[in-house]
């Protein structure tokens, strides 16, 4: 369904809405004087000068069908906005002496010219008002000095026939702490009008949680994203904040957990791990917040392959290098003193620049985005999409550690010989093999027959040429297939192995795969699957998805190699009652191993669960 997904509306609809309102917050965010918004337009000039000093364009602007209202709009004076454009609220702390909280009001337009929805859109700090005024948010007093221009929002909205569902109240930083607070207060906000309208965040430190009401969206790596929490009083949150300001990395169920901004300063171990993660640390603290309202990020990741794979507290790292940085720098996702997700899958996005991309020590999806880009597959299982540019995958190993697959559509499979590696690359251009250093330079060409190897001494004394190898292919509907190796590709799918040792891969879709007879490597990818090893010692790897291991009376020695691993979804151990009678037999026969779990099916065969605990096989299984 994809990470941003918000509230009940469908997956497109939901990434539309928060992409539209992430680039109305930054525009907001920003500061314009007779169309002109100083620092970006030179920011932007300077950079393309420069060879892409930046790592993206800053992106201030205003979405298609979406335009900024004026007073005039509104039925408003001229003087009701300040001489920044700005509608402003009276202080919550010093009165209508001082500015309070700003913000500006945007309408979208359909094609007929019809106005079909508003966005009331809160600034972020604007000076030492606003910072006083901070304390009050905590405990929600002053709310009601926002009813007057909420009324007019209101009362512009029902005289084009609209809806408080047809609102959305946003902002950016403080702004988002603003948009937290009118959530928390929705149904006493102009009679109850704004009940039902949609609540979205950006880099928010005060969290109203509740999922069904408000979707906070902010970088992992940002100081200011949740440093205080939902708490209600200024003491409580600089007691949240930890001591010396220091942010601690909290989950909350509103909250895009684990989306981190990969930037020069969070790339470098060296400052990042060693540095305080604090509000005090505004040189490198401060950083992914400053670049986060102004970056592409948002856009990137919805437009990514793998974004409706993604879930909200899924691992996500965006490349946002310097052009300093970038060209010796692999994005990817590491250990980092502020991070607790390291190890788990994680999804990468490239920028539309020359990328270095890694995958990690687990199963993760790259998406290289615009550029000609070297992505480099991690352990484990990698789907990676070169997308445009020249691209060049490089593969662990040597060559001859590989089988190597290409389906008609030119996808590649590497299948590791002796493990339960795998690598699935998309839209590449060419291929190396890490521990081949001088492919690197004259990387393998990718024919229709297989890899190419033009190295000039090895072409001269050895063949280093490499050979697809036969294959059973699915389509893009719903296949039964049968083989000894078999790809499903796309559709729901039904794929039978033989009493070989089997290599079957489900692909995307919810795909149901029997290994039958042999030892099996049987692989669900993308989708809600269904996987059974029959007879034989077989390696189960679901993939992203919320997948079903059935174990029965003919399961051999088994191994679940990622139960659980992808964050969001819910895999389930499906037992059959030959096997064990009730929860209570199950549970005697389960046992840790170490960082595994082992469950003794009978006196000859075992079933093993890899990185996994006891509680969570025994709370995931049933007996059928």
């Amino acid at each position: 369904m994809g990470m941003f997904d918000y509230k009940n509306y469908s997956s497109n609809e939901a990434a539309k809405l928060v992409e539209d309102i992430s680039l109305l917050s930054a525009y907001t965010n920003s500061f314009k004087i007779g169309g002109f918004i100083p620092g970006v337009d030179v920011l932007n000039t300077v950079g393309s000068l420069t060879g892409d000093l930046l790592a993206s364009e800053v992106n201030l602007r205003i979405p298609d069908g979406w335009t900024e209202l004026t007073a005039t709009d509104l039925g408003l004076s001229p003087d009701s906005i300040d001489n920044s454009g700005f509608f402003t609220i009276p202080s919550f702390f010093l009165g209508t002496v001082f500015e309070g909280p700003q913000a500006k009001i945007f309408g979208q337009y359909n094609e007929a010219g019809d106005l079909v929805r508003i966005n009331f859109d809160a600034a972020g700090t604007n000076g030492l008002a606003d910072l006083i005024d901070y304390t009050n948010l905590n405990s929600r007093e002053g709310v009601e000095l926002f009813d007057p221009i909420l009324k007019v929002v209101q009362q512009f909205a029902e005289s084009n026939g609209l809806q408080g569902s047809d609102v959305v109240i946003s902002g950016y930083s403080l702004g988002a702490a603003v948009a937290n607070v009118l959530a928390a207060e929705r149904e006493n906000l102009a009679d109850g009008f704004f009940k039902d309208s949609d609540y979205l965040a950006f880099a928010v430190p005060t969290i109203y949680d509740n999922s069904d009401v408000v979707l906070n969206v902010g970088y992992e790596n940002d100081v200011v994203h949740r440093i205080t929490g939902d708490e209600t009083s200024f003491v409580g949150a600089l007691q949240a904040t930890d001591f010396g300001l220091i942010n601690p990395d909290k989950e909350f169920s509103s909250s895009v957990d684990n989306f981190v901004l990969f930037n020069d300063v969070y790339a470098s171990p060296l400052i990042w791990n060693l540095s305080p993660f604090s509000l005090l640390n505004v040189a490198t603290g401060w950083f992914a917040h400053n670049q986060g309202v102004a970056t592409d990020a948002i856009s990137r990741v919805i437009d990514s392959s793998f974004y409706e794979d993604t879930k909200m507290d899924s691992t996500v790292v965006v490349a946002e290098l310097s052009t300093v940085a970038r060209g010796t720098t692999w994005v990817e996702d590491y250990a980092t003193t502020t991070s607790s997700h390291y190890g788990s899958s994680a999804f990468l996005v490239g920028s539309k620049f020359d990328d270095l991309i890694a995958g990690g020590s687990n199963y993760d999806y790259i998406d290289a985005g615009l550029g000609d880009d070297t992505i480099k597959a991690g352990i484990g299982i990698d789907h990676i999409d070169g997308n445009f540019g020249i691209d060049e995958v490089r593969v662990a190993g040597r060559g001859d550690d590989w089988d190597v697959y290409k389906m008609t559509d030119d996808t590649l499979f590497f299948v590791d010989k002796d493990g339960v590696n795998l690598v699935e690359a998309d839209n590449v251009e060419s291929v190396s093999f890490q521990k081949e250093i001088n492919s690197h330079t004259n990387n393998y060409e990718i024919t229709d027959a297989g890899l190419i190897d033009h190295r000039f001494l090895i072409k001269h004394t050895d063949n280093g040429d490499k050979e697809f190898l036969d294959h059973v292919e699915g389509t893009e509907g719903n296949d039964t297939l049968m083989g000894e190796i078999v790809f499903g590709r796309e559709g729901n799918d039904t794929i039978n192995g033989t009493d070989a040792a089997d290599i079957l891969h489900g692909g995307r879709g919810d795909d149901v795969i029997y290994g039958l007879e042999g030892n099996d490597r049987i692989y669900g990818a993308e989708g809600d699957d269904v996987l059974n090893g029959g007879l034989g010692d077989d390696i189960l790897i679901g993939g992203v998805g919320n997948d079903t291991f059935v174990i029965d009376s003919l399961s051999g020695n088994d191994v679940i190699a990622d139960f659980n691993n992808d964050a969001g979804y819910q895999d389930v151990l499906q037992f059959s009652s030959e096997l064990f009678a009730d929860m209570n037999s199950l549970i005697s026969q389960t046992s840790q191993n170490g960082s595994s779990v082992s469950v003794a099916l009978t006196n000859q065969s075992y079933l093993m669960v890899e990185n996994c605990s006891v509680e969570d096989v025994l709370n995931c299984s049933i007996i059928a």
